[in-house]
């Protein structure tokens, strides 16, 4: 099994302190008998030492990775909520101007040691010393690990004896010295073996709880969970009324609310469609480290703004190493005036040929290969989950199954607001058959007041177990039990347009009240919001509601919610 990410530790003032992590980014790739595992971790707070533990099956090959990866991959499978309003009086409008959009929810010294654990891979990468431990007892790898000065947790030891039980090596990764936590960059580690697999067990001794933890596949066809659960959210959960909180605590909190619902062990697909192409961000054709060697620092600087490198992630940290700026000055304001400031360069901090080997090692090799792998791939799936550390008990594996349908990444929901101020949300659910099937369901919001108050409406529409081939089997389908929240809702309030009817308009029974011709009401004069889109369904209380409505002039508005 593949395992991509570990347990995260940091020295705090000399004691061995857990980083604050809140979220993982693991890219893996799978390419014949071989696996390409990429991993950025985010977390919180100071680290004076930083230490991150990797179990793996077999003796890899690390790399740098890219950061401009995982931003290109979260642009195109972040999970993105629109809300499409339309004005049936113009004046309602925010400067007469349709103010719906999209709302996206879019981080050498040598080792000592006799004895222990045998040490079979030792590099430095990057900003980053790697040392790769095979055998041994848990006793022994922390033994070594504090003799080579690696910050450590006493709770991580019986996880680490657990994994070394089972057969794996243990990469440890801590910055090199000198070197500052601003510095920590994406890792490849390419290896042999069978399955993608997360080390939770691990990951949990540093973990906050509701942790982010997003996988991404490059393959041929869609990867699912393996041993976790698959959650289908539920799109009327989701608050699209609701503007107190910022988008992506708004999915986050489904999403932590839907994976409790099946356990605690569960993931949705974000995405599973298209692999994006590679941008100018990931690699540019332009860039070219040779330029460098024989340039002196000013030089340095003009090449780095012609080739577009000034806003790589890691180009600042290698301009901190070789043309550090004085301690009175700021960097931006040191390197965007650096003729102003000749006098002031470090000339024994500049080395040329070291600065074009750290940019080729650092930003654009890994930049080339991962614009290769995105050329390569065509098809890419994103899983996501929040996870507490007390459910981390299980490593999460997956498979691909090549029967799944694509997923977009995008919610569209139609938001019409009725003459007045009335507010209808067309939500699209995907409902079971027996519950009647796909169907948009309308959410009233009456003059834009208090969001609805759905009573126990679950977060997952569905929860399934995915197998290798075919659809996905349904586990719990909440169908039912939304629709009937939402219905409960539904028979207490009502929607409505304060416009004039009239014989013009709507015909004399229309403008008196009447339905229309096939059962429905005109959306013009009054909407009730309904559990399905039956346009023959007429809501209990709704001709109470007409009667009010015919009775009242133009601009009058009345509170409208059923007792």
């Amino acid at each position: 099994m593949t395992h991509a990410c570990g347990g995260t530790f940091c020295d705090n003032v000399g004691q061995p302190m857990p980083v604050d992590q809140s979220g993982e980014d693991i890219l893996f790739v799978r390419d014949g008998t071989d696996i390409e595992v990429h991993v950025r971790i985010q977390y919180e707070g100071e680290a004076e030492r930083f230490a991150w533990i990797v179990p793996i099956q077999a003796i890899p090959e690390v790399s740098v990775g890219s950061d401009p990866l995982f931003a290109r991959l979260s642009q195109q499978t972040a999970p993105r909520w629109t809300i499409q309003r339309s004005y049936e009086c113009e004046e309602d409008s925010p400067n007469y101007e349709d103010d719906g959009g999209g709302i996206s929810f879019i981080p050498e010294e040598d080792f000592s040691g006799a004895g222990g654990p045998d040490v079979v891979l030792e590099e430095t990468v990057g900003a980053f010393e790697v040392v790769v431990l095979q055998g041994g007892t848990a006793q022994e790898v922390v033994d070594f690990l504090d003799a080579n000065d690696y910050a450590q947790d006493g709770a991580a030891e019986p996880i680490l004896q657990d994994y070394i039980d089972e057969g794996f090596l243990l990469a440890a990764v801590k910055l090199t010295a000198g070197a500052e936590v601003e510095e920590i960059h994406p890792l490849s580690f390419r290896f042999q073996a069978d399955e993608p697999c997360v080390p939770l067990r691990l990951t949990a001794i540093a973990a906050q709880e509701d942790m982010g933890v997003r996988a991404y596949f490059l393959d041929t066809a869609r990867w699912a969970p393996t041993n976790y659960q698959h959650v289908t959210l539920n799109p009327l959960a989701y608050p699209w009324w609701s503007t107190n909180i910022t988008p992506l605590m708004r999915y986050v909190e489904l999403l932590s609310l839907a994976a409790d619902e099946a356990g605690g062990r569960a993931f949705t697909t974000d995405y599973a469609g298209q692999t994006p192409p590679p941008n100018a961000d990931i690699y540019d054709e332009g860039w070219d480290e040779s330029v460098y060697i024989d340039a002196d620092p000013v030089e340095a600087l003009e090449y780095i703004v012609q080739q577009n490198l000034n806003t790589h992630p890691l180009v600042r940290q290698i301009l901190l190493e070789y043309i550090p700026p004085p301690p009175d000055l700021g960097p931006n304001q040191f390197w965007s005036n650096i003729w102003e400031y000749t006098e002031l360069i470090d000339l024994d901090a500049w080395d040329g040929q070291g600065f074009a080997d750290a940019l080729a090692e650092r930003v654009i090799v890994p930049g080339m290969h991962a614009a290769d792998l995105l050329d390569t791939w065509p098809y890419l799936t994103r899983l996501n989950t929040t996870i507490s550390p007390h459910e981390m008990t299980v490593d999460p594996t997956f498979h691909v199954n090549p029967d799944l349908p694509m997923v977009a990444p995008q919610q569209v929901t139609s938001a019409p607001v009725l003459c007045g101020g009335d507010q209808l949300y067309e939500v699209a659910v995907d409902a079971s058959a027996d519950q009647g099937g796909s169907q948009t369901v309308r959410v009233c919001q009456p003059d834009w007041s208090d969001p609805p108050e759905f009573v126990d409406m679950p977060a997952a529409l569905r929860i399934e177990q995915i197998p290798e081939m075919g659809p996905p089997q349904v586990i719990q389908d909440n169908s039912e039990a939304i629709l009937a929240s939402h219905a409960a809702w539904d028979s207490k309030v009502w929607c409505e347009s304060n416009s004039e009817g009239g014989e013009d308009e709507l015909g004399d029974d229309e403008s008196a009240g009447g339905q229309a011709d096939d059962g429905a009401m005109p959306q013009n004069v009054a909407c009730a919001c309904s559990s399905a889109d039956d346009p023959g369904r007429v809501p209990v209380g709704l001709a109470l509601g007409l009667l009010i409505l015919a009775g009242l002039r133009p601009g009058q508005r009345r509170w409208r919610r059923r007792v």
